[in-house]
C-alpha cells in the first residue's frame, strides 16, 4: 500500500522540524522552509519562499496528499512592526497552498490561541475570535481563507513548547534553560495564563488525526492544565534540578515597548478529548517531555 505523501512547511522551525522526524517513518514526508539549517536530519527537503506568488515549483517537486502548514512568523513584535510581511506569510500562504495543491489534498493548518482576546478563559472552538495583535489577526485570516476554500481542511489551535533542532532558533523553554546554565536571573509572568502542550505530544495527535480522521474541521489541541508562565518555568527548572533563585515573578503589564499579547491564552480542549476518548497532558507530563528530549540531546542537565 502506498504511503501517504505529506508536505510539511516551516521545517526549520521548532514544530516543523520535529514533525518531519516523527512522521518520516510512517509516511512519505517532504518538507520545505525559507532557509536550510546545519542540524537538519532529514532528506526530501526544499528551500522555498512561501511569500512568492508562484507555487508551481514547489508542487512540481511534490504533489502531496496532505499539507501540514506550520510555517509562520510568530514573533509578536516583528508582526506588529511589519504587518504586510505577517499577513503575507501567515495568511496569504494559505490561499496559495489551497490554490496550487490538487483537489483531493487535505490541508492541516497550525493556528494559535492568539486568535482570542483575554476576555475569554478556556476558549472553545465555538467562541468568536477577537485577536489583540497583528500576529493573531494574521492567523485568524489564514483560518478564514482556508475555510473559504474548496479543500478538505483541519485547523489546529494550540500553544506549543519544546526544543528546537535548529540552533538559530530559540523558544520559551530554551530561554529558561539557557538562563539557568548561564546563571542569569529572568522574570516570568505570573499574570499570563496558558495551556502548553509539547511539540512531541502534538505530533502524536497529528499522526492520530491523519490515521484516524474525524469530520470536525477545527480542533483545540493543547495541554489540559491552566498554568502561569512562572508555573511552567518553575516546574521545568525543578525537573532539571536547577536554581530557583534565578527565577523571579514578573507582570506583563509592567513591560512596555512590546506588542500587546493576551494575558489569558488558555484553550479548552474538552471537545477534542471527548471525540478522541483521550486525556491531553498535564503540566507535569509536558515538562517531562522536555526533560527527556533535553537529556537525550545533551546527556544531562549540568
Amino acid at each position: 500500500m502506498r504511503k501517504k505523501k505529506i508536505l510539511i512547511t516551516g521545517a526549520s522551525g521548532m514544530l516543523g522540524a520535529n514533525l518531519v522526524s516523527q512522521l518520516q517513518n510512517l509516511f512519505d514526508v517532504y518538507s520545505t522552509s525559507s532557509s536550510d539549517f546545519k542540524e537538519r536530519e532529514f532528506d526530501k527537503f526544499k528551500v522555498f519562499d512561501l511569500n512568492q506568488e508562484d507555487y508551481s515549483p514547489l508542487f512540481s517537486w511534490v504533489d502531496p496528499d496532505i499539507i501540514i502548514h506550520c510555517a509562520a512568523i510568530t514573533n509578536g513584535n516583528f508582526c506588529q512592526n511589519n504587518p504586510y510581511k505577517a499577513f503575507l506569510t501567515n495568511s496569504f500562504s494559505c490561499n496559495k497552498l489551497a490554490s496550487f495543491s490538487n483537489k483531493e489534498c487535505h490541508i492541516i493548518y497550525i493556528s494559535t490561541d492568539a486568535v482570542f482576546s483575554a476576555d475569554i478563559h478556556l476558549a472553545k472552538e465555538s467562541d468568536i475570535p477577537n485577536p489583540e495583535n497583528i500576529y493573531g489577526k494574521s492567523k485568524e485570516l489564514g483560518e478564514f481563507l482556508l475555510q473559504s476554500s474548496d479543500k478538505k481542511i483541519s485547523i489546529i489551535r494550540t500553544t506549543i513548547v519544546g526544543l528546537n533542532l535548529n540552533s538559530k532558533k530559540s523558544g520559551f523553554a530554551e530561554w529558561i534553560i539557557r538562563s539557568q546554565k548561564k546563571g542569569v536571573k529572568i522574570n516570568l509572568f505570573e499574570d499570563v495564563l496558558f495551556t502548553p502542550i509539547s511539540i512531541w505530544r502534538l505530533g502524536e495527535e497529528i499522526i492520530s488525526l491523519i490515521q484516524n480522521p474525524i469530520n470536525t474541521k477545527l480542533y483545540h489541541i493543547s495541554g489540559s492544565e491552566v498554568v502561569t508562565k512562572y508555573d511552567f518555568g518553575f516546574e521545568l527548572v525543578k525537573s532539571l534540578n536547577g536554581n530557583f533563585d534565578l527565577l523571579t515573578k514578573g507582570n506583563i503589564r509592567e513591560f512596555s515597548g512590546r506588542a500587546k499579547r493576551s494575558t489569558d491564552q488558555t484553550l479548552s480542549c474538552k471537545n477534542y478529548e471527548i471525540e478522541r476518548s483521550i486525556k491531553l497532558p498535564s503540566l507535569a507530563e509536558t515538562v517531562n517531555d522536555i526533560k527527556i528530549k533535553y537529556n537525550e540531546r545533551h546527556k544531562n542537565w549540568k
